[in-house]
């Protein structure tokens, strides 16, 4: 059996968020950056056991020791950073009912203990060594993740349990679904089709797979909750879209009534749909900021509010020439009407006379006769 590796994490700075109920939140591991093991942890190692996390619970323990269980995770993402890092973010909840539990949670607040690692097993073929100069690393593409620990000393650089500050910013607003790569195409993009074709009871991992963003206060069930759909689907999650990628981005920055997701997250869902432009070697537009996105949107809007004014416009004018036309067939009608009014009287007319003639002389024979 495998021993299992353990990537370790300094601890910046400490507040805990919830201490009646032993919360808190921590960057548990940094990928992407050569560790202290000379291991680079590719950004997406982590996505199959994080999508696994309501099924197959992460527990937390006390220097890697599996008879010392002195919590959970009970939420965790990877946080795309500035500096092209990314970190595995874990919100924690100590088992304050057990002494050890108590005794951990106690040691981080004070902060006795100083640092976080991770325990993983690597999968097969889930890792290969390349040449950096003289030195050989090891990159790692996949983990199947056991446990976290709370520990003294370790490997995996820049990271740490985070202020309460940066707790509110990652449980309320990070909400991008990490970068995976995949293969590409550019044929037509059907958005609301592609959506609509999408199974309502699919697997969230699969959601996940489809979309690169999802509202972490929602039901991560209901294909609701996910946005910016930007993969195939004809059964299976298929190809990214690049067409799919250029118009997410378009709504990201504004265009046809832009996006309703926190502005700090724009970021994240950027980094996703710009990576798949250039996994195909399309240089991605711009993001813009926040505010040159609003403009953008407010723009738009007035034009279709002017579109919509002409059109309605155009309706009433319409509506106005409908009623001129009935009008004029009526009066034709009416007219009508009158002439064959007048041609019956002409007509009634010669009858009385005629009338009125033959009546004359059938007085006239009578007197004749007499």
């Amino acid at each position: 059996m495998t021993d299992i590796i353990r990537k370790t994490s300094e601890i910046s700075e400490l507040k805990v968020e919830d201490m009646d109920k032993g919360i808190v939140s921590a960057y548990v591991n940094t990928m992407g950056i050569e560790d202290a093991d000379g291991d680079i942890i590719e950004p997406n190692a982590f996505d199959n056991s994080i999508e696994k996390l309501q099924k197959s619970p992460i527990s937390v323990l006390h220097s890697h020791d599996p008879s010392q269980v002195i919590g959970k995770v009970i939420d965790a993402r990877v946080v795309e950073m500035d500096d092209g890092t990314s970190k595995l973010w874990n919100l924690m909840k100590f088992n304050l009912a057990t002494q050890a539990g108590r005794d951990a949670f106690s040691n981080i607040k004070g902060q006795y203990i100083k640092e976080y690692s991770v325990g993983f097993n690597i999968p097969e073929k889930a890792a290969e060594y390349v040449r950096d100069g003289i030195n050989t690393i090891r990159k790692i593409m996949e983990v199947d993740w056991i446990e976290v620990s709370s520990v003294v000393k370790g490997a995996s650089p820049m990271t740490g349990t985070l202020s309460a500050k940066q707790l509110e910013l990652d449980i309320d607003e990070k909400r991008a679904i990490p970068y995976k790569a995949t293969p590409t195409t550019d044929v037509a993009w059907n958005g609301p089709k592609t959506v609509a074709s999408i199974p309502d009871d699919l697997a969230p991992a699969k959601m996940r797979a489809m979309f690169a963003y999802v509202d972490a206060d929602a039901d991560p069930d209901a294909k609701g909750s996910y946005k910016f759909p930007h993969h195939m689907w004809d059964g299976k999650v298929g190809d990214a879209n690049i067409r799919a990628c250029v118009s997410g981005i378009a709504a990201l920055n504004g265009a046809r009534g832009g996006s309703n997701i926190p502005d700090t997250d724009r970021k994240g869902v950027y980094n996703h749909l710009a990576k798949h432009l250039n996994s195909a070697d399309i240089e991605p537009p711009p993001l813009k900021s926040a505010d040159e996105a609003l403009s953008r949107r407010d723009e738009e809007e007035e034009r279709r509010r002017r579109r919509y004014q002409q059109y309605e416009d155009a309706i009433t004018d319409e509506k106005i020439d409908d009623n001129l036309d009935d009008q004029r067939q009526e009066v034709a009608d009416l007219g009508a009407d009158q002439k064959r009014s007048a041609d019956l009287t002409e007509a009634l007319q010669q009858r009385i006379a005629v009338t009125q003639v033959r009546d004359k002389l059938i007085k006239n024979i009578r007197k004749d006769f007499k």
